[in-house]
């Protein structure tokens, strides 16, 4: 009797070893998702692309994330292509995230295949100017690199219009301009130290404080013959910001009326308008920063010099996010967005990696200068 008791002992340990044999070899089987994958940004009806601005971000794509329904990693790969039916195409990048930036470089080398150009010279066969056409895109999310439960979706094909900007006509490129003056805090009635405009397809910025005071456009460094005055533009059928006018004085130069600070002045050669922009702050937002997640009470890095925004805040462990519009929560500048202009961010500033890119602070709570560097391309904590 004894013996049979133990046989059955046996039988039921059996039993429950292949039992758990059989759990621990459990297989999961991807399924494809009811939803799909798809684009969730708004396009633009136009890119515009140039030599000049080809480090910049043309386009961000955003998709919602793939639910396979099984604990499976989901790659994501984004497509592009200059055939509508995308016969053949080439990754762009692939990527973990739900988001990928598309710089203006990339958008240049499809219009170099599609045979477009900025020359004013050459048309298409239409007759048309030869510097538009439209480059696709698509996302792809898979799991598994071709085993027995790999499984992906794709979605829909985004069409984006690009046109390269033509080249300035003969004598009416980008040569440059200067200000010189005492409006121009930096610049004085001197030449060691003008204002240099950037200038892109006779478009000319620049960015500067203003005091009130009177100042003059140049033509030439150092050239005080070469001045364009304010009855100059006048003349030329420019329209002229209110923030400016006619100093009446014998050289008609040009008076800022404006509050002091930090502006923007923006010539353009082809509309044929001068205009002054004020300086916009970055806002800070979120649980790193005061205020949370609202505008109200948030804390604002203002332009304390050309190109240079700061702001004294306390900080602490968590995320946030800079903004240019307070309010619009379309205007978020994240982390992404400085990385792909090359920016060098502070080691306690890191990517969160989550679906809105924020920024996370992982240094010690406490009181800060954050300082962003436009031109040096720098953000540092002090």
């Amino acid at each position: 009797m004894k013996r049979a008791f133990l046989y059955i002992i046996t039988f039921v340990n059996l039993i429950g070893f292949t039992s758990c044999e059989e759990e621990d070899s459990l297989n999961f089987t991807a399924v494809p998702d009811p939803e799909g994958v798809s684009f969730e940004n708004s396009f633009q009806p136009e890119y515009l692309l140039s030599e000049e601005t080809e480090t910049n971000i043309a386009e961000r794509f955003f998709w919602n994330p793939v639910n396979f329904d099984a604990p499976v990693n989901v790659s994501y790969d984004l497509l592009a292509s200059t055939d509508p039916d995308f016969g053949t195409s080439e990754i762009i990048a692939t990527t973990t995230n739900t988001n990928q930036a598309v710089t203006v470089e990339q958008l240049l080398g499809f219009a170099e295949d599609m045979g477009l150009d900025n020359d004013p010279e050459t048309t298409g066969d239409d007759g048309l100017p030869n510097n538009t056409g439209e480059v696709y895109f698509r996302v792809h999310a898979y799991t598994g690199t071709g085993t027995a439960n790999s499984i992906d979706v794709m979605s829909d094909i985004q069409p984006l219009t690009v046109t390269w900007i033509e080249r300035a006509p003969v004598g009416a490129g980008c040569d440059p301009i200067y200000i010189v003056g005492a409006a121009a805090v930096d610049a004085g009635w001197e030449w060691s130290s003008p204002i240099v405009f950037n200038c892109d397809s006779n478009v000319y910025t620049s960015n500067l404080e203003l005091t009130n005071d009177t100042f003059r456009f140049f033509e030439n460094e150092g050239d005080w013959e070469s001045g364009l005055s304010y009855t100059y533009y006048v003349e030329e059928g420019y329209t002229i910001d209110p923030l400016l006018e006619n100093a009446e004085d014998g050289d008609s130069n040009f008076y800022f009326n404006g509050t002091p600070g930090i502006y923007n002045i923006v010539v353009d050669n082809n509309a044929k308008t001068i205009t002054v922009e004020e300086s916009d702050p970055y806002i800070l937002v979120g649980d790193a920063v005061p205020g949370n997640w609202s505008f109200d009470g948030a804390v604002q890095a203002e332009e304390t010099a050309p190109y240079i925004r700061t702001a004294t805040l306390p900080f602490n462990s968590g995320i946030f996010r800079f903004f240019t519009e307070s309010g619009n929560w379309d205007s978020s500048l994240n982390y992404a967005y400085f990385d792909d202009l090359g920016y060098t961010i502070d080691d306690e500033i890191v990517s969160a990696e989550d679906a809105d890119g924020n920024l996370s602070f992982i240094g010690e709570p406490g009181s800060y200068t954050i300082t962003i560097n436009s031109q040096e391309k720098t953000i540092t904590l002090e």
